[in-house]
């Protein structure tokens, strides 16, 4: 019966400490009004290097690697724009049409936002990129989260990635 009862603890622990370190793998930035969570083998910069709120970028592969794939937030202020969703993902489409490749551009809403969700390619400093990014205009101001990566290894981070951009809130 003791042994019964030292078992069931042990897996009982074993399973807490599972857990535990799952969610120890996640970090967060939350500030000036959104949050979004990451898993830790991201690396974060929020320095406002290149005027983003923050990057979070992989790894590089191997000594080869000349690119970090990444997600970036840019905050727009709109209030002297007076421009909403629409008319501020017309103006994107039209400057990524004169520059690049349009892919797809779909309006995503679920309970919580509102939401364009825009692929598309361009060739930019000797690579040809893919990206992801989500529009969101919130209290006249532009959201503008990016996911970027080479085209031809964008189908391997794709998916985690945008995992990532969907816990994206803005408060």
């Amino acid at each position: 019966m003791k042994i019964k009862l030292l078992l069931i603890s042990l897996i009982i622990f074993q399973f807490a400490s599972c857990q535990s370190n799952k969610k120890s793998n996640i970090k967060e930035i939350n500030k000036n009004g959104y949050i979004i969570s990451y898993p830790s083998n991201l690396k974060s910069d929020e320095s406002g290097k290149h005027g983003s709120e923050f990057l979070l970028f992989t790894e590089k592969t191997d000594s080869t690697d000349n690119f970090s794939e990444n997600i970036n937030l840019i905050i727009q202020n709109l209030e002297t724009l007076n421009l909403d969703l629409n008319k501020f993902v017309e103006i994107t489409e039209n400057q990524i049409k004169a520059n690049g490749n349009l892919i797809s551009s779909e309006r995503i809403k679920n309970n919580t936002s509102e939401f364009q969700k825009i692929i598309y390619s361009v060739p930019l400093n000797n690579f040809d990129l893919k990206f992801i990014q989500y529009d969101f205009v919130v209290n006249n101001k532009a959201y503008i989260l990016t996911f970027t990566a080479k085209e031809n290894e964008f189908d391997t981070y794709s998916f985690e990635m945008e995992k990532i951009m969907k816990t994206f809130k803005i408060e």
